[in-house]
């Protein structure tokens, strides 16, 4: 086992584009992970423009989980155009550098409830997403593979927690061969009846601003991880920092934020609420860096 005896030992946190919120406490939270080892450690993850990129290379924006099941040849233009008037009322409010967390929850909730009360009544056959699931393997970030090969060698549980739509999360993860035992995926999950017409999502709705681990108490999930205290956690947007939150057996919480819009407004948002944030970014290598040192 080798500590870090600085974050300098660590070449990925040394970009120009990585930042870091308190370089001492950070290092405190890593070699705490380290010596702790494998056993005691647990991933909690965001998937639109988290696990997936923001943008590719060209300048194209990534397609979002929601954004997957409106390529679905089936799906209505009256449903697209008025997701897309939703979209342009709300996507600036949620990338707002000035706005409060509490003024855009409310924002949020009400975007949530706008675009769920609109999937109603729309027929959806769902072999159609897994057309759009294979176009979406070349949009993880570089590394995410070898991330979840880490973490099936030590046998750390993943958990890929998404406010976005939960049939679209599976195919893109099933379609990039990372849908593995040891890892599990939260989400809002679509009701169907009986001739494939949206009746809305099964159970409470997950939201940006509501997504910690209380979610996930009756799951699968967190009978893997009562013993893992310590976490790293990633996520896109300020609300994903509470992911790990409502878990009390908790102990070490590494947060790392990908920004990718806004960012010189939202940089000091984030690394109030992260302790590394990525400033486009299109990879993994900070994450699979420190993974290295945790055995």
């Amino acid at each position: 086992m080798k500590v870090l005896s600085s974050l300098n030992d660590v070449p990925e946190l040394q970009k120009g584009n990585v930042h870091i919120r308190n370089e001492e406490e950070l290092l405190q939270k890593l070699n705490k992970m380290i010596k702790d080892g494998s056993s005691k450690l647990q991933i909690v993850t965001d998937f639109d423009h988290t696990l997936t990129r923001h943008t590719m290379d060209n300048g194209t924006s990534v397609l979002t989980s929601f954004g997957m099941f409106r390529e679905c040849p089936s799906i209505p233009q009256h449903y697209k155009d008025e997701d897309n008037r939703l979209s342009g009322i709300y996507k600036p409010i949620e990338c707002d550098p000035v706005m409060s967390i509490e003024d855009k929850t409310k924002h949020m909730i009400d975007w949530y409830v706008a675009a769920h009360a609109l999937l109603k009544g729309v027929k959806f056959p769902r072999n159609e997403l897994m057309d759009s699931a294979y176009k979406m393997v070349q949009c993880f970030r570089k590394g995410v593979s070898d991330m979840i090969d880490w973490s099936k060698a030590q046998q750390v549980p993943v958990l890929v927690f998404s406010a976005g739509l939960g049939e679209a999360v599976l195919a893109a993860m099933k379609a990039a061969n990372f849908l593995l035992p040891h890892v599990k995926v939260v989400s809002n999950f679509l009701a169907m009846d009986e001739n494939d017409y949206i009746v809305g999502i099964k159970g409470e709705v997950i939201h940006t601003y509501n997504k910690n681990e209380t979610a996930i108490k009756h799951t699968e999930y967190y009978d893997m991880v009562r013993m893992r205290s310590n976490v790293i956690l990633m996520g896109d947007n300020i609300g994903d920092a509470g992911m790990a939150e409502g878990m009390e057996h908790c102990d070490v919480v590494v947060k790392v934020g990908f920004l990718g819009n806004n960012a010189e407004g939202n940089l000091q948002n984030y690394l109030n609420k992260f302790d590394i944030v990525l400033v486009n970014e299109p990879t993994m290598d900070v994450v699979n860096a420190v993974l290295q040192f945790i055995l």
